[in-house]
């Protein structure tokens, strides 16, 4: 008879999360060399003797426990049951109930989706939750300066991972991360795509060529429409777009910011909001400079005019004269909420002729917000001419798509890695529901939102150059925010006292200024699904009915430990060993022993941690 010890090496890296336990020596599955061969007699039988591992336990999800709210902005203040409407109304960016599972439906809460099914104790391991639970984080956060960069030293996206204590075994809660781009990550990100028609709210025109290396833009002939820059949205955080203006005396144009209007989506609207009062998209800019025959300057937004988005005139004060004054550059300027414009001479002389920080409403632009919170490049020029891209702090967003696609592309929670191709709001609730669920409460965005009407009081960056927001965890229902009375979170998390979760532990001091927020107190875990041993290079025989095909799997452990226990460290030690039969009718000789802990349908048991040791018996 022999007694074989088996056992992972215990190393801090596998304590971190499941998913950082690397190659031949996680908890779950692991891989014991001999130095030397050992002997096994011919006609022998093999046994579990005991074992001892770290369970973390299940997670179960369900309509009682699984929507939360994010929220970026400023922070409300205290709720007043006289003023309510103008309290909620106060901010131009909202809250919204989300799944952590995936997104709850964006009006109506109570319906949950997971891979396009309802959320009925959905049971999964600390480590499988986290990856739910950050996928649908960054999903949902809206905003450019938050999501996963092209470059993850710019930002990594939020992250979610279990909290550990020292040892590494012992679950206490989340560690949850969101990151925020500040002004000093800016860079020239410049689209080399211009698009002429499908993409700027027109039915027709061409697209503009764009020389790289010169930075011109050239108009196509016989062009009569504008074109969008579409490759990189406009950082918020001091980003700029300066164009150096078409030297022909006289010459029309027309440069501006403009939310994404994917014509692709609808041969009517063609993606520009259908409470805009032209049909004619060509026309639409978020906020835009028009240089008229005569020379004049200009500036425009897209503002409220009764229960319609207008191209409104902003009265800026002496009107200029592009020719006269010898205007060179045209700039826009976004600080968060503040948007600026800005012109320089020729002989290098600026002058801010609108920043978003002025007393008197009439002589700011409208705040960036939920539905304008990723900006693209527009310009309009007669044919043949040309304009140069002096500079443009564009966001690289990985997985960046315009407009996002068109289309809901929907999304596959079982992936380990988040579609991030679906961020913009404004796109999302003009997709979500083409009978007018969407496109109503956009509308009220655009004409109703107080900040939009009294445009005053504007946020906009803090001294390190971030959007002066406070990142925000909704776990139960706030009369404050919008859309928040399904919000259940509070125990699921961690935050049992605490429903407004806005105070971060931790704040990083240089970029990209990540926020950690860890649970109070540990939520609830069970260990609800019995485990296997599985021997993958022995010679012996079972058959595993719940997958219909033969096995390796040698032992089953309960779903309790021999002390009652269901998660944690536990001991499995057999009051009767069952041998199975190796069927060597001559000495066996090994060298490697595999092993995994599995489920019932054989899948490897990620939820446990830390040290694993698996005793077996040959006699």
């Amino acid at each position: 008879m022999s007694l074989l010890i088996t056992s992972n090496s215990e190393h801090r890296d596998n304590f971190n999360s499941g998913r950082s336990q690397q190659g031949l020596n996680k908890s779950w599955s692991y891989q014991n060399n001999l130095q030397d061969t050992f002997k096994i007699p011919a006609n022998s039988e093999i046994a579990v003797q005991s074992i001892k591992l770290n369970r973390s336990g299940n997670v179960t999800l369900d309509e009682s426990n699984s929507t939360y709210a994010f929220y970026f902005g400023e922070e409300l203040g205290t709720f007043n049951a006289e003023s309510e409407e103008i309290t909620q109304k106060m901010s131009v960016n909202v809250p919204w109930a989300r799944s952590i599972v995936a997104s709850a439906d964006i009006f109506g809460v109570s319906n949950y989706v997971n891979n396009n099914s309802t959320v009925n104790g959905v049971s999964d391991n600390v480590n499988g939750i986290a990856r739910r639970f950050e996928k649908s984080l960054n999903r949902n956060m809206w905003h450019p300066m938050l999501l996963q960069n092209a470059s993850n030293t710019i930002n990594p996206g939020a992250k979610v991972t279990p909290q550990r204590n020292g040892s590494g075994v012992d679950w206490l809660g989340w560690n949850i991360q969101v990151s925020n781009n500040g002004s000093s990550t800016n860079a020239s990100n410049i689209s080399a795509s211009w698009i002429g028609d499908t993409k700027n709210g027109d039915t027709q025109g061409k697209d503009y060529t764009y020389d790289p290396k010169t930075r011109v833009l050239t108009a196509p002939d016989d062009n009569f429409s504008p074109c969008v820059g579409t490759q990189f949205p406009l950082s918020l955080c001091h980003g700029s777009f300066t164009v150096e203006l078409v030297k022909t005396k006289g010459i029309y144009q027309r440069y501006g910011l403009t939310r994404a209007t994917n014509g692709e989506r609808d041969i009517y609207t063609q993606g520009v909001p259908e409470y805009f009062d032209d049909n004619d998209g060509g026309n639409f800019y978020d906020y835009m400079v028009e240089i008229a025959n005569g020379g004049d300057i200009e500036i425009y937004e897209a503002g409220a005019y009764g229960d319609e988005l207008s191209m409104l005139l902003l009265d800026y004060g002496t009107t200029v004269n592009a020719d006269s004054a010898n205007i060179k550059y045209i700039s826009f300027v976004i600080k968060n909420e503040q948007v600026s414009v800005v012109i320089e001479n020729a002989s290098g002389v600026k002058t801010t002729l609108t920043s978003g920080t002025s007393a008197t409403s009439a002589s700011n632009l409208k705040p960036v917000g939920m539905t304008t919170r990723f900006l693209y490049p527009k310009i309009d020029l007669e044919e043949k001419e040309t304009c140069k891209i002096h500079e443009y702090f564009g966001v690289n967003i990985a997985n960046h798509v315009y407009g996002n696609g068109g289309k809901y592309t929907g999304f596959d929670f079982d992936e380990l890695q988040p579609n991030y191709t679906y961020h913009d709001f404004y796109n999302y609730l003009l997709d979500w529901d083409s009978g007018g669920g969407g496109p109503a409460y956009l509308s009220d965005l655009d004409l109703n939102v107080e900040k939009m009407i009294d445009k005053v009081n504007l946020i906009g960056l803090n001294s390190t150059g971030q959007c002066d927001y406070k990142v925000t965890f909704i776990t139960a229902p706030d009369s404050r925010y919008d859309n928040t009375d399904s919000c259940n979170t509070q125990f699921l998390l961690g935050f049992h006292n605490r429903s407004l979760v806005n105070v971060a532990n931790t704040t990083s001091a240089t970029t990209p200024f990540t926020k950690t927020f860890i649970s109070d107190e540990p939520p609830e875990i069970q260990g609800t699904q019995s485990l296997f041993v599985r021997l993958k290079n022995m010679s012996f025989e079972s058959t595993n009915l719940a997958k219909s095909a033969k096995s390796k799997i040698l032992y089953h452990l309960p779903a309790f430990g021999n002390t009652g226990t269901r998660v944690g460290a536990l001991f499995f030690e057999p009051s009767e060993r069952v041998y199975l039969k190796l069927n060597n009718t001559e000495d066996l000789f090994l060298s490697t022993i595999e092993i995994d802990i599995v489920y019932a349908d054989e899948t490897l048991a990620e939820c446990l941690q830390g040290k694993t040791t698996v005793v077996l018996h040959i006699k």
